[in-house]
């Protein structure tokens, strides 16, 4: 049994003024500062130039923050490795229910988030920058985000589409030039209201990272994006829909995007196949039954402790739109207690979780 620290924050202020609070954090933090940083001039100008042209674009705000980070670390901001993994040149499983198909009658929203804690900062942030509305949310790389929900009940989470593309050892070369899933969902939290309104944002927006998205938002709307090697689709379900949930898990789903897809890892098969078996198999579901799913051992369920080979539960999480809350566990949600989050400011803690370890079979990671 190993064990990780979680980080809980609180980024509040202008874009700047949360960038200096994140270099505060960074620099307390030395493990952390030497993971989120490149050494100087090892960043193409021109690469820097158009990623922050884009960011001004579709993430306004983002460059000012990092401006603060660097400022305040005594860095030039080319140096964080941020803007060299967000322009493009990891598994989880996800899920959405309807009103219809849940025994509180809200709109739900699921998911395990599977991947190795080292490469993790391990932090759920409350973020309130002035001019963009205010969420709760996982961080990733500081500046992106991973998931989360906003004070208008819109809920987003992701799940790579495919083996995980980026720029580092063993990464899948991107498809397309564009942003990577952190700043797509850290966009669509601050910026958007609605399901709708964020198809529309992701749908125009240029995107490196092959991405399923699985959205929520309190009008009782529900929707599955995915996007592969630059194509993209989406499916949208509301009250007058015949289907009255959503599932995926990190294979191609829907018919436009399916001719695009190069390789399936037959855990992704398993996974979303389990899903649909619960979910068909109860007329109504609750948020305990969603609990079970998430912390039952795969293949009975979604859970799996395969931390070192980069597939650990990091966190699991159930979205209630309707009452603007998050229910979650980090770690692994077999041996370590939920919480409930609204969208406030958190109580400002490190918190110890248990990393159960195991080994996966062979046959986990087959690929066809």
């Amino acid at each position: 049994m190993d064990k990780t620290k979680v980080y809980f924050k609180n980024f509040i202020g202008t874009s700047y003024e949360v960038g200096t609070q994140i270099g505060q954090w960074a620099l307390s933090t030395p493990s952390l500062l030497k993971q989120v940083l490149l050494p100087p001039n090892a960043y193409p100008h021109d690469k820097f130039t158009k990623i922050t042209g884009l960011l001004d674009m579709y993430c306004q705000g983002i460059n000012e923050e990092i401006k603060g980070f660097s400022d305040t670390i005594g860095v030039s901001s080319e140096q964080a490795l941020f803007y060299a993994m967000t322009y493009l040149e990891r598994g989880c499983s996800l899920m959405a229910v309807l009103p219809s198909k849940s025994k509180s009658e809200h709109t739900l929203m699921a998911r395990n988030y599977d991947f190795n804690n080292e490469m993790e900062e391990m932090c759920f942030a409350f973020t309130n920058i002035k001019g963009k509305y205010r969420y709760i949310g996982s961080t990733l790389n500081l500046f992106g985000r991973c998931d989360g929900m906003n004070e208008h009940g819109l809920a987003v989470c992701k799940a790579s589409n495919g083996i995980p593309v980026g720029n580092f050892e063993g990464g899948q070369k991107a498809g397309a030039t564009g942003f990577s899933f952190w700043v797509v969902v850290r966009s669509i939290l601050e910026n958007c209201k609605t399901v709708q309104e964020a198809i529309e944002w992701t749908m125009s927006a240029p995107i490196g990272y092959n991405i399923n998205l699985m959205l929520a938002d309190s009008s009782n709307k529900i929707a599955l994006l995915q996007c592969m090697d630059g194509h993209k689709s989406y499916k949208l379900l509301d009250e007058y829909s015949e289907e009255a949930f959503l599932s995926v898990t990190n294979h191609a789903l829907l018919e436009d995007i399916k001719p695009y897809q190069k390789k399936i890892i037959e855990n992704s098969v398993v996974r979303n196949n389990k899903i649909v078996e619960v979910f068909t198999g109860k007329k109504q579901l609750s948020k305990k039954d969603m609990k079970t799913l998430l912390s039952t051992s795969y293949p009975d369920g979604l859970c799996c402790h395969y931390y070192k080979e980069f597939f650990g539960t990091l966190r699991s999480m159930i979205f209630d739109v309707n009452d603007k809350t998050i229910e979650m566990t980090f770690g692994s949600p077999q041996v370590n207690e939920w919480q409930t989050f609204s969208v406030g400011a958190l109580e400002v803690q490190e918190v110890e979780v248990l990393l159960p370890q195991e080994r996966a079979r062979p046959d986990f990671y087959k690929i066809s």
